[in-house]
C-alpha cells in the first residue's frame, strides 16, 4: 500500500536467476540472530518511505495522519510529529492514511498519500497531495481535489481519473510513489486496489502538484494476484520495478522485482524475489519496500521495508500467521538493507543496524 527513491554484514543473499519462488537465504550470521534485527521498533511502521534531506533522512509511514521519523548521522532514528496537519476537505474522516511518499520540487516538498473517501466502499481511498517548505514541517493538504481518483468517488473530480472500465475493481487508488527520470521528468506511480491489480504511471508537472500538460496515467503492468507498493530505480540500461506481492497481513508477503529497458513497457513475468521469509532467514512479510538513492552516494542505495514482529520480544512470528484478531498481537517494524546492482541484478549485501 505504496516515492523519491528508496546491517550485520553477510554474504550476498540472492542468486536471483529463477522465476518467483522460494530462494535460499544466506546462513545465519550468528546463533543469536538468524534473521536481521529491526532498526526502529518503538512505533508501528507500515509501508515506509524514506528520503534524503540536507540534514539526514525522513521516513513517512501509514498512520492516522501518517507517521514520521527522522534519522540523523550518529543519532539514529527517532519519531517526530505526524506529517499531515489534517485530512483534506474531500476525504472521509475514518481510517488511517496509507502508504505515503515524499518528494522535493524546487523550494517546496510535496507529500503524496492515500486518504479514505466515500463512494468506493469501506476501504476506498484516493491519492492526495500536501505541501510544506521542508520535510520536517507540518504539511498542508491540497483541498481543491484529489490528484488521482475514480470518477464514482464522492470527491471533486480528480486531476487524473482512472477509466471505470477494463475489468479492474474500483476499490480505490493507493501506494503513490514518485520517480524522477534522468532527464528530470517526474512521474507518479500508483496502484489500483483489488484483484486484478495494476500499476499505473502519471507524468507530473514541474511543481509535482498536477499532471504534466495534457498527460493522463497509463497502465504499466497488470496481474491477477496482489501487486502493490511500486518503486522504480534506473540503473545502467535498465529500469527496475520493485513491488510487494501476496497478502500484506501474512508472512508470505514479499518484495519482488522486474526490469525493462523502457519505462512504459514492463513484463508481467519474469519477476524475481528479493525479500521473502526464506531469503531473510525468517522475517515475516518483508514488504512495503522503498529504495533510497542519496545524491551524495548514488552508487550505494539503501532499501527500507517493514516486517511483522510479535508484540513481546520483537520476534518474527512463524506461519501460519495472519495479522489481526483472533491472531497473536503483532505489529510491523522497520528494517533496512544495503542494495547493490551486480550485472543489472539487484542484490541485498547486508542489513542496516541503525
Amino acid at each position: 500500500m505504496p516515492r523519491l527513491f528508496r546491517l550485520v554484514l553477510g554474504p550476498i543473499l540472492l542468486g536471483l536467476v529463477g522465476l518467483l519462488g522460494p530462494v535460499a537465504g544466506a546462513a545465519p550470521a550468528t546463533a543469536r540472530a538468524p534473521y536481521p534485527d529491526p532498526i526502529l521498533t518503538s512505533e508501528r511502521t507500515g509501508d515506509p518511505s524514506v528520503v534524503p534531506t540536507l540534514n539526514g533522512r525522513v521516513m513517512v509511514a501509514t498512520g492516522p495522519l501518517l507517521r514520521r521519523a527522522r534519522w540523523d548521522p550518529g543519532e539514529g532514528w527517532r519519531w517526530i510529529s505526524a506529517p499531515l496537519s489534517r485530512l483534506p476537505h474531500w476525504a472521509a474522516a475514518r481510517g488511517d492514511v496509507w502508504a505515503a511518499d515524499l518528494a522535493r520540487f524546487g523550494d517546496q516538498w510535496v507529500l503524496y498519500y492515500s486518504a479514505p473517501v466515500r463512494g468506493l466502499g469501506p476501504t476506498g481511498r484516493c491519492i492526495g497531495m500536501a505541501t510544506a517548505p521542508t520535510a520536517y514541517d507540518r504539511f498542508q493538504p491540497v483541498d481543491a481535489r484529489p490528484l488521482v481518483c475514480f470518477p464514482r468517488a464522492a470527491t471533486p473530480t480528480a486531476y487524473d481519473t482512472v477509466p471505470a472500465k477494463g475489468g479492474l475493481p474500483r476499490h480505490g487508488l493507493i501506494d503513490p510513489s514518485v520517480f524522477v527520470d534522468d532527464d528530470a521528468t517526474p512521474y507518479l506511480l500508483y496502484k489500483t486496489d483489488g484483484r486484478p491489480s495494476s500499476i499505473r504511471l502519471l507524468p507530473l508537472a514541474a511543481d509535482g502538484l498536477r499532471p504534466a500538460d495534457g498527460a493522463i496515467s497509463t497502465e504499466l503492468v497488470r496481474a491477477g494476484w496482489v501487486m502493490e507498493n511500486p518503486v522504480v530505480v534506473h540503473r545502467g540500461d535498465y529500469y527496475h520495478l520493485f513491488t510487494s506481492e501476496d497478502i500484506w497481513s501474512k508472512c508470505s508477503y514479499r518484495t519482488v522485482w522486474r526490469r525493462s529497458t523502457d519505462l512504459l513497457t514492463w513484463p508481467l513475468r519474469p519477476r524475481r524475489v528479493l525479500l521473502s521469509r526464506a531469503t531473510t532467514n525468517g522475517l515475516c512479510g518483508p514488504g512495503g519496500a522503498d529504495v533510497l538513492v542519496d545524491p551524495a552516494r548514488p552508487a550505494r542505495p539503501l532499501m527500507y521495508f517493514h516486517g511483522w514482529v510479535l508484540d513481546r520480544g520483537l520476534r518474527p512470528p512463524d506461519p501460519p500467521f495472519v495479522a489481526g484478531p483472533p491472531g497473536r498481537p503483532a505489529h510491523r517494524v522497520l528494517y533496512g538493507a544495503r542494495l547493490r546492482f551486480v550485472d543489472d541484478v539487484p542484490r541485498v549485501t547486508g542489513y542496516l543496524t541503525h
